[in-house]
């Protein structure tokens, strides 16, 4: 199975970083023709435009460097339509198209939770020039370009720095107010450190955010096959090697694994609405993996109940905090340990529903390339049943049936 490790521990993650990782596993000629081919499609709106890279080497390690020049300001608005056309020039799947779309739209709504402003009145100061438009678009084609969008993404704890820095709003502490808010949204695993200045800037959080990885605290059982290394172009005065890695390589088992803590408690005055309020605040923010409640006896021969709860471990003080509150339980076991899980892969698609085109999410498992499931996205069901409708039940087979069309036309 193969997978995709991003490991932004020492150099946090910017735009310009991740491009250049991405192109320093590709050749020479191909870095080339990737800045020329921007450089043409930008320079239409931002006749200064300007993108290039070289290799340079820092602490004895060489790596890509991308340098961008830009001077035209665009509102999100704009940003958006420039997006959507690049994004058809380039053919991108709508897999590297949403990476895109959804890093500007977390901008956006990072911008306008932290000012408190309306979607028409939001706008940017440093994130507004062309050069995160490049950002954005120019990532996702990579990505695609590397065949990534297929592949198992995993994200080690980013570095954000530490410190003050200075933005158009004044002095502020790092990780800056709209980083930080990406970082919430994004649900991604940070670390301050190690260095005094921003390591994480809030496109390089967007980007991250928009995959929709596995934040992981060490690398896996791998093999490894691929590396690609870059480096900013600011210098800091500490001796930390600011260097992003992005590895692709292999696992030798067909199932991947993932860290998790188990957390249990016992109860035995507790009503079922109760359980059911829990069931629904655990879930709707998405906090756990799973959630069992187990029928018991307990110690005074009373009738009760297990709580079994399976989440990611960097929520577990969270959920556990809520567990406690909710339930008035004293106690709540962590069990750490792993899981396997079967590697799947989610498509998008278009489709043709009673004459009007849907695009619809799948997610497929595969165990030794057999395919052993596959899911249409819930609220895609539950969309599009609602606005033709027939039941969920009709509405999934009508939405496989097309897909499976669609397989044997590509086949």
């Amino acid at each position: 199975m193969s997978l995709v490790i991003i490991d932004p521990t020492t150099s946090g993650a910017a735009g310009d970083l991740l491009i250049a990782s991405l192109l320093d596993i590709k050749g020479e000629a191909f870095r080339t023709e990737f800045c020329q081919l921007f450089q043409n499609l930008l320079v239409e709106y931002d006749s200064e435009f300007e993108v290039k890279w070289q290799s340079i080497k820092k602490h004895g390690i060489s790596g890509t460097q991308i340098l961008t020049s830009a001077t035209k300001k665009f509102s999100p608005q704009e940003m958006h339509k420039i997006l959507n056309r690049l994004s058809e020039k380039l053919d991108l799947s709508p897999q590297s198209h949403e990476v895109a779309f959804n890093a500007l739209t977390l901008l956006i709504e990072a911008e306008k939770k932290v000012h408190g402003q309306q979607s028409k009145s939001v706008h940017f100061h440093e994130l507004a020039l062309s050069d995160t438009i490049f950002d954005l678009i120019g990532f996702s084609y990579l990505w695609e370009q590397l065949g990534f969008h297929q592949m198992q993404t995993n994200i080690l704890p980013i570095a954000l720095g530490g410190g003050l820095i200075t933005i158009a709003h004044g002095q502020v502490s790092v990780p800056s107010p709209a980083t930080t808010e990406i970082i919430r949204q994004g649900n991604l695993l940070v670390k301050g450190g190690p260095i005094e200045g921003e390591l994480l800037t809030p496109t390089g959080a967007a980007i991250l955010a928009s995959l929709k990885a596995q934040s992981i605290s060490y690398l896996p059982l791998i093999h490894i096959h691929e590396i690609g290394r870059s480096f900013g172009t600011r210098e800091y005065k500490s001796g930390t090697l600011t260097c992003l890695q992005i590895i692709r390589g292999s696992q030798p088992s067909t199932l991947l694994r993932e860290e998790i803590n188990i957390l249990e408690t016992n109860v035995d005055d507790v009503d079922g609405e109760t359980l059911g309020y829990l069931f629904d605040i655990l879930f709707e923010e998405n906090f756990i993996l799973d959630l069992t409640i187990i029928n018991t006896v307990s110690k005074k021969n009373r009738p009760g109940f297990l709580i079994r709860v399976i989440v990611e471990p960097a929520k577990t003080l969270r959920v556990t905090k809520i567990l406690t509150r909710e339930l008035g339980t004293l106690g709540v076991r962590v069990l750490p340990g792993f899981r396997h899980i079967v590697p799947r892969k989610q498509t998008s698609h278009q489709i043709k529903m009673m004459d009007e085109l849907e695009t619809v999410h799948l997610k497929r498992g595969y165990v030794d390339s057999e395919l052993i499931s596959e899911k249409v996205e819930y609220d895609d069901l539950k969309r599009i049943a609602h606005q033709k409708g027939i039941s969920l039940r009709e509405t999934r087979k009508r939405i496989l049936s097309e897909i499976h069309k669609q397989d044997e036309n590509n086949a």
